[in-house]
């Protein structure tokens, strides 16, 4: 009996001795992975405090040794050959098969970078042939935090029509084109989040040593301060918190370089982008150990946002970035979608960034990898004349002439410019301007300009300037007096700042009529605003036309009211003559939530009518969707109506962006007293939405009647 309990014993601490030598490893420290080639890389992982790992390899039958730490951390460098495979691994009993020996690529940003490989151009035909074991795809599941994890969510994939459909479709192309040339096994680590912050995806200390990082952490302690007790308002686009989830995980896992397609998500904050991607392309070389590995990254597609010149500011400051030693841009002004923030057209993308890896990183001669950079500028007399780097084969112009060019003399104030091209320079100018000091292109948020090189890239946005780019901005409002039938335009601005204004369309400068009382509208006029603060002009031009038309004042007969919240001009809005802008914040707009538009007209006598113009916007992100038909029914005696006229809507509901529809109809021999104007609301908003089954809202400004 003695013996058996001591051979039970035995059995037990056997078993437990095997147990506690367990030993965990990151999850992307496993089968089917990519390490890095001529490299010294870490392997870690952890097990009990003092257990002996040992690692055998048969790339070379080396064999490594070390022990867990006190915590149970341990970690070793293993040396990796030039490219090959498969090979194994055997850390103490755990064997890690099908190993490729490659290039290492960290793939991260925000939903641009996210954006699967499904949701593309030619999505089906590039799935049906992602078939390449030698590309291998690791997808880290999304995830937040306050403190850095040990670990991160994914499993390392050949690439397969059912791998790569869901995978990063720029990291993807970026890829499959590496491979292509490089003819090596390719490893991808996809790490981003949809709508994330640049912020989000830097370690805590390095944002605390910055000026816009102080900025940004303690703008989020506010948001704490702010936030009922047991709520943690922690999210994607919160200070460090996708370092901590998402990214400290990987580190120092070997990697050849990044890409990055972020900043979407920062366009608010443009002034301090270029300095927090120094913070964080430095905080990641830093941390990896690996010098000043590459860096490339995309410019953000043209696209209409809500703030004027936001987003060319926010280009122009990632071309600013090139400086940071060791990066590179992609541009995509001409790939974008105005009306869609998230551009389909991927593939083109994720070669423009290997261009970039396959020149300067990997050696290739005699590849143009950049469409034109500026680079300095002269000025000579009434022009300027602009050089630029990566010409290639020469400047061309995509287009009968140069367009998106503004240029401006010492006051500041920009005006659109007449531009050519001579012996690879561009020399620019403008009857408006006699003495020019700075010349801007591409500097609208949704410009799609024409500057190429020869070898099919588009130049970049930039500017020759580095004035303070202010976007504040006057409010147009249009009030009609029922008493008098005259219009005045009312002008707002915050801060009690100065505006200057013209009536003739021409633009606003500091010799312009300065805004002080409502200013009487006599005629059809063509209004910009420009507001000045301390004496310097913002970058942002405010225009509204006042349309004097057959309809101003004229009596609005409501079948379902306005919402309070949106009312316009309350009953004259529809018939005050001044249209809105994109902006459905803008104080022109009507807001009707869940029902349809109708409204009866009275133009007082009959009326011979030739046009009748209604415009609508559309919003996705806001709830705002464009009606799904237009009718139009007329009358004499405002009691019976007949059908005349409808136009069914043209636009998808998933079309994003700000879009301003006019509905035009024309008529050929309409005389009528009534008219009345019928939208179809959409109704609930659909499936997909982040709304979904919430009453949509109509928007609509002025019906315009000639």
């Amino acid at each position: 009996m003695k013996k058996f309990y001591i051979f039970i014993l035995t059995v037990v601490m056997f078993s437990s001795a095997v147990i506690i030598a367990q030993i965990k490893l990151p999850s992307f420290i496993s089968d089917n992975m990519v390490l890095q080639q001529n490299f010294d890389a870490p392997i870690w992982g952890w097990a009990e405090p003092g257990t002996q790992i040992t690692i055998n390899e048969n790339w070379s039958n080396s064999k490594y040794e070390t022990f867990a730490d006190d915590k149970g951390k341990w970690q070793t460098i293993i040396k990796t050959p030039s490219a090959g495979g498969p090979y194994f691994l055997k850390i103490n009993d755990k064997t890690i098969s099908n190993i490729l020996i490659g290039e290492v690529w960290i793939c991260s940003g925000q939903s641009n970078m996210q954006w699967a490989l499904s949701q593309t151009d030619n999505a089906e035909e590039e799935i049906a042939n992602a078939v390449n074991d030698n590309i291998r795809l690791f997808y880290v599941a999304r995830d937040n935090a306050d403190c850095p994890n040990i670990d991160v969510y994914g499993k390392w994939e050949e690439c397969s029509p059912k791998s790569a459909s869901s995978f990063s479709a720029v990291a993807y192309h970026f890829g499959k084109e590496l491979n292509k040339e490089l003819n090596i096994p390719i490893g991808l680590i996809h790490t981003s989040w949809g709508g994330s912050s640049a912020q989000a995806w830097v370690n805590h200390n390095f944002l605390e040593s910055t000026e816009e990082g102080r900025y940004y952490i303690e703008k989020y302690d506010e948001k704490i301060r702010n936030t009922d007790p047991g709520i943690n308002p922690r999210n994607h686009q919160s200070p460090s918190s996708l370092y901590n989830g998402m990214l400290k995980p990987l580190i120092p896992f070997g990697i050849r370089g990044a890409i990055w397609y972020q900043g979407e998500s920062n366009t608010g904050e443009h002034y301090m982008y270029k300095n927090l991607m120094e913070t964080l392309i430095t905080n990641w070389r830093t941390e990896w150990n690996q010098g000043d590995f590459p860096f490339y990254f995309v410019q953000i597609a043209p696209f209409n946002y809500q703030t004027e010149i936001i987003g060319a500011a926010l280009r122009d400051a990632q071309r600013a970035s090139l400086e940071i030693p060791n990066t590179g841009m992609a541009v995509t002004l001409d790939i974008g979608n105005q009306n869609d923030i998230h551009p389909t057209n991927k593939l083109d993308v994720g070669k423009r960034l290997s261009l970039w890896a396959l020149a300067n990183t990997y050696g290739k001669k005699d590849l143009v990898y950049s469409g034109p950079l500026y680079k300095r500028m002269e000025i000579d007399g009434k022009q300027i004349k602009l050089d630029f780097e990566h010409v290639g084969k020469g400047l061309v112009c995509k287009g009968e002439k140069l367009s998106h060019f503004i240029i401006a003399g010492k006051d500041k104030v920009f005006h659109p410019a007449e531009a050519y091209i001579e012996n690879n320079t561009v020399i620019v100018s403008s009857k408006n301007v006699e003495s020019p000091t700075a010349v801007r292109y591409a500097f609208n948020n949704g410009d799609e300009p024409n500057l190429f090189n020869k070898d099919g890239l588009p130049a970049s946005t930039f500017r020759t300037d580095n004035w303070d780019i202010l976007t504040e901005k006057a409010t147009i409002i249009s009030k009609f007096d029922p008493l008098t039938k005259e219009i005045f335009v009312e002008m707002k601005t915050n801060n009690d700042n100065v505006i200057k204004y013209t009536l003739d369309g021409s633009e606003p400068n500091e010799s312009s009529p300065e805004y002080t009382t409502p200013v009487k509208i006599e005629k059809t006029s063509e209004i910009k605003t420009k507001v000045f603060v301390n004496n310097e002009p913002s970058s942002v031009t405010s225009a509204s036309t006042i349309k004097k038309h057959l309809a101003v004042g004229k009596k609005v007969t409501y079948n379902n009211i306005y919402s309070q919240k949106y009312p316009g001009g309350n009953e004259y809005s529809l018939v005050n003559s001044l249209t809105g802008s994109k902006d459905f914040k803008d104080g022109n707009w009507q807001g009707f939530e869940g029902v349809d538009f109708e409204v009866i007209i009275d133009l007082e006598y009959q009326t011979k009518i030739s046009t009748i113009d209604i415009d609508f916007l559309q919003n996705v992100g806001s709830w705002i969707i464009l009606p799904t038909y237009v009718k139009i029914f007329s009358s004499s005696d405002g009691l019976s109506f007949k059908e005349i006229n409808t136009i069914d809507n043209d636009i998808p509901i998933s079309s994003s962006g700000d879009i301003k529809k006019t509905f035009d109809f024309t008529f050929n021999n309409l005389q009528t007293r009534y008219l009345k104007i019928l939208a179809k609301s959409s109704g609930k908003l659909p499936g997909w939405h982040q709304g979904a089954g919430n009453d949509s809202w109509l928007f609509v400004d002025e019906i315009i009647i000639n």
